[in-house]
């Protein structure tokens, strides 16, 4: 636990100073570094998958997130051309057919996964609008509150469990989570979404952030149990080990992926106009 609390403490001003102060060059190159990597950890979870398949899904993912920077017509365009680029590849390869379709598998996965659902972080990152009273743009301002949101409940759930934790949530899939946990990481996200409607995104009615919370903090929890359920069937304790107790980049992120597209759809059809 200390390892998390110590790792924690030291990720969370670096997270909130890129998102609300560093030049937008930076960001933008965090996501779609996190794109290759996330990509990587999660393929190399498969014994199918070779070095040279990871490296290529890596830049292909990368690159998938690099086009969300000229919009969702070229992110979708992409996206598609990087499936036919892997496809064609696993085809050209000298050997069995159901590796190759597992190969072919895998790959698109981590692409339509992974790349894809960093690229709606890329997209996010981009509304650049201010509304009146906001002290940062759009753009900024979300990619944080999305963080807050997912990291709250993330902590939440984790406190929560280890203090009131008796019942299993979904032990299938990952043994350790409980009840108690879920319901305390979801009403942690709902302080996050009070968060974002008061500071982060004022031009959202408080509602609204209570919803967005609750919502993002229940899409955020099934990111988490998505890659358990990777690492449950392959045997993969975690992704990696760059992170002291939090494991490694999708180990972090599973949630805000799931989140991400929730809090973008809210701001394109639902938010207040800036």
């Amino acid at each position: 636990m200390f390892q998390r609390v110590a790792t924690g403490l030291i990720l969370a001003p670096l997270v909130i100073w890129v998102a609300l102060w560093a030049p937008k060059f930076v960001m933008l190159a965090v996501l779609v570094l996190a794109a290759a990597r996330c990509a990587d950890e999660l393929v190399r979870m498969f014994p199918e998958i070779r070095a040279r398949d990871r490296l290529a899904v890596a830049l292909l993912s990368a690159a998938v997130a690099a086009s969300a920077l000229h919009g969702a017509m070229a992110l979708a365009v992409v996206l598609a051309v990087a499936l036919c680029v892997w496809l064609f590849a696993c085809l050209a390869s000298p050997e069995s057919v159901e590796l190759a379709a597992r190969r072919g598998a895998l790959g698109a996965l981590a692409l339509a996964y992974t790349a894809n659902l960093i690229a709606m972080l890329v997209l996010l990152f981009r509304r650049d609008e201010l509304a009146a009273g906001a002290a940062f743009d759009t753009g900024r301002a979300a990619l944080l509150a999305l963080f807050v949101m997912v990291f709250f409940g993330d902590t939440g759930a984790y406190f929560a469990g280890r203090a009131l934790g008796r019942h299993k949530l979904y032990e299938l899939v990952s043994p350790k989570k409980t009840v108690e946990g879920g319901i305390g990481g979801l009403l942690a996200s709902i302080g996050g979404g009070a968060i974002t409607a008061t500071w982060l995104l004022p031009q959202i009615p408080m509602l609204h952030g209570l919803l967005l919370g609750a919502v993002c903090g229940l899409f955020g929890q099934v990111g988490d149990f998505s890659e358990s359920l990777f690492k449950r069937a392959t045997g993969t304790k975690d992704s990696g080990h760059i992170l002291p107790g939090h494991g490694v980049l999708l180990d972090r992120v599973d949630g805000v992926l799931f989140a991400g597209p929730v809090l973008l759809a809210y701001l394109i059809w639902l938010g207040p106009a800036a």
